[in-house]
């Protein structure tokens, strides 16, 4: 066999590959304010209404945990979805989420409506009598 032939062959191959890792679910985080300690990968996450505020105040956020890529009318809540997310809260040091936004979208590159959700990630504050962290 030639070289070209070989390349021709593995080409759909390629391209299923790659279509099978574009519906891969996407996971991104971002931190924010003081860093907390990371808590076991399993650890256990309240999750917070994010319009109770008598709630709310007693937690400080810590960061965002954004997921995407999921099939579509999947929910934010749904265990797969939990599966991804709790890892990457308690990693930050996390002790509740709350849902900001989810939903299906159609994105322009792909005739196909996929699933999304963002989650705010909320610590506990620290005692106000906490030494500030020196940085």
């Amino acid at each position: 066999m030639t070289d070209q032939f070989v390349t021709l062959r593995r080409g759909p191959l390629v391209v299923a590959t790659l279509a099978l890792a574009a519906c891969a679910p996407t996971v991104a985080d971002i931190r924010t304010g003081v860093p907390r300690p990371p808590r076991d990968p399993a650890c256990s996450l309240d999750v917070l209404n994010p319009t109770d505020m008598a709630t709310i105040m007693r937690y400080d956020q810590i960061g965002v945990v954004r997921l995407a890529n999921e099939e579509a009318g999947t929910s934010p809540m749904s265990p797969e979805a939990r599966e991804i997310v709790r890892p990457r809260a308690c990693a930050m040091g996390g002790n509740a989420i709350s849902v900001m936004a989810s939903g299906d979208i159609m994105a322009r590159t792909a005739p196909v409506t996929r699933a999304f959700a963002a989650y705010i990630v909320w610590a506990k504050k620290a005692p106000a009598s906490a030494a500030p962290q020196k940085f």
